[in-house]
């Protein structure tokens, strides 16, 4: 019997699973705090050189005499504004190596406690960089890792690492600490997020997945919620940082076996046939069902081919490696705009915490477009996500170009058309790859996609330094805008897989992608266990 089977007679989503997923929230929320953080840790900040020999210099002009002094020691650019980087010292220009920094929206951010300006401030993206190499290196550790050491070690393991790595980050001394704290953040914490989700997949049944799947995405946009209240009220990084690692000690607890239980499924992959049995006894009496134990004494789970197998077997067919290369190319280019205008957020025009609400309320509600799926269908909704998004933020060139600064909100308003369409794109993009590929190299196709969605990420932080001026804010979008058509057009070739039975072998893509089934909803993840592996990169992506 396959395993699906026995959880839907024990309740496919019972009383049981729904209380696996309240203590499985906590880490979700958590995780959500992990990128869009550096909106508020490295936020921008107005900045100009010290005055030479003036120690109670402020960014904000004191008095007459205090602007006296500024007008004799720091230039001013061509559009009115001090110079940022030069200061006049013995009457010729020179580098300064100190800066006043305004504090008006935010009192103390990393940016200004290590100087990370003029010359030093691409350290930022390499600060921010450093969280998405982590996640980079994580979701290629864990795929062999979560198998070996189990679902509930990986989660109570990333949990103490990631509560350690977030308390000692207030405390760096220098860039390269808080950048190293920011690395093992990404990667403890993607780990915690991946293991979590796997957990609630597996105990979940095939016909329930993508609801549970895509209510765990709005409980991400919870927690970027709740991050939006604490970072609107606590202006200093440090402790901002502390306020939300503190919390984070709560998880510790999941080291206790009657809080977070072992995934069945795994526990059967290696024959350990009497706790599995043990849980699944324990679910059935939560779920008030009656558990007929003999079906559960030859469950099935499915197995992996070697890896040098997968990939012979796929680089022999042309049709399924065009595939591969159109859905890494999608999964590079979502995970890219998402992080892109998620963690840039601060560098759109207008204020930052409107267009952060306005920001995490557009991706919640492209998340609640992916319960439309079975409805539209996959490849319809894909085209249509993708293409709307990038044409929204190719349309951001209009107010950048032609309308004056009074309009600064149309280019606020497009980058939300393109993260609405993104973050629709984030909830079907996982179950769409699953279902286009066969059982024996579909764990292999979401992995390989998964890694190329960090790589996206990794390079998403350097986008925003590429131009200056008014122009330059659009110039992100457009490269977001232009990417996404072009991976959407290239989309247009594959094939809709709504209604079709899954394909279990390499050579069924060559003549069955027009085999349908009524039982296809049925069967949608039931087919192979690590499915479930990459659903969890919506952390997002």
């Amino acid at each position: 019997m396959e395993y699906d089977e026995v959880i839907k007679k024990f309740g496919s989503f019972g009383n049981y699973q729904k209380r696996l997923y309240f203590v499985l929230f906590l880490p979700i929320i958590f995780n959500s705090f992990s990128s869009p953080v550096t909106n508020f840790l490295l936020g921008e900040q107005l900045h100009r050189c010290r005055v030479p020999g003036l120690p109670n210099d402020t960014f904000e002009i004191q008095n007459d005499y205090h602007k006296y002094l500024i007008n004799l020691s720091i230039p001013l650019k061509a559009d009115g504004d001090y110079e940022q980087c030069l200061v006049v010292k013995n009457g010729s220009l020179e580098k300064c190596t100190d800066w006043v920094y305004d504090r008006s929206m935010f009192t103390n951010t990393v940016n200004s406690q290590f100087n990370l300006v003029c010359d030093q401030k691409l350290m930022r993206s390499h600060a921010v960089m450093a969280y998405f190499i982590g996640t980079v290196v994580s979701t290629v550790v864990f795929l062999p890792l979560g198998d070996i050491v189990g679902r509930r070690y990986m989660v109570c393991i990333s949990t103490s690492l990631t509560f350690i790595a977030n308390i000692a980050m207030p405390f760096s001394t220098s860039v390269f600490m808080f950048s190293v704290c920011r690395f093992f953040d990404g990667f403890c914490g993607n780990c915690l997020y991946m293991a979590s989700f796997i957990i609630a997949m597996e105990f979940v049944g095939p016909k329930h997945r993508i609801i549970s799947g895509t209510c765990i995405l709005l409980v991400y946009c919870l927690g970027e919620y709740i991050l939006l209240l604490l970072g609107y009220f606590i202006r200093d990084w440090k402790w901002l940082q502390f306020t939300l690692a503190v919390p984070m000690v709560i998880p510790l607890i999941y080291w206790w076996p009657k809080v977070l239980p072992e995934s069945p499924r795994w526990l059967i992959s290696r024959q350990r046939y009497r706790e599995a049995l043990k849980i699944l006894r324990y679910a059935a009496k939560v779920n008030k069902v009656e558990l007929d134990e003999s079906n559960c004494s030859n469950v099935n789970v499915g197995h992996d081919d070697g890896i040098l197998k997968i990939i012979k077997e796929l680089i022999r067919t042309p049709k399924l490696v065009i595939r591969s290369c159109i859905m890494l190319m999608n999964w590079f280019v979502i995970s890219f705009i998402y992080y892109g205008l998620t963690i840039n957020v601060g560098k759109l025009a207008g204020n930052l915490y409107v267009n952060f609400l306005v920001g995490v309320t557009v991706e919640g509600l492209g998340y609640l477009l992916c319960f439309v799926m079975n409805k539209t269908g996959r490849k319809p909704l894909h085209l249509t996500v993708m293409f709307g998004s990038g044409f929204g933020c190719l349309l951001s060139i209009l107010p950048a170009l032609f309308l004056d600064s009074s309009y600064t909100w149309l280019l606020v308003a497009f980058a939300m058309i393109g993260k609405f369409g993104i973050s629709a794109a984030i909830g079907e993009i996982y179950i769409y790859t699953g279902e286009l590929f066969p059982t024996v190299v579909r764990s292999f196709i979401l992995g390989f996609c998964g890694v190329g969605a960090r790589v996206g990420a990794t390079l998403s932080p350097y986008i925003y330094h590429l131009a200056d001026g008014r122009f330059g804010e659009a110039l992100p979008l457009i490269i977001f805008g232009g990417s996404t058509i072009i991976v959407a057009a290239l989309s247009i070739k594959l094939p809709e897989t709504k209604g079709r039975k899954l394909l279990e072998k390499v050579k069924d893509a060559e003549h069955k992608d027009d085999i349908s089934s009524d039982e296809c909803e049925k069967e949608m993840f039931s087919t192979n266990e690590k499915l479930e592996y990459t659903t969890s990169e919506s952390s997002q992506l």
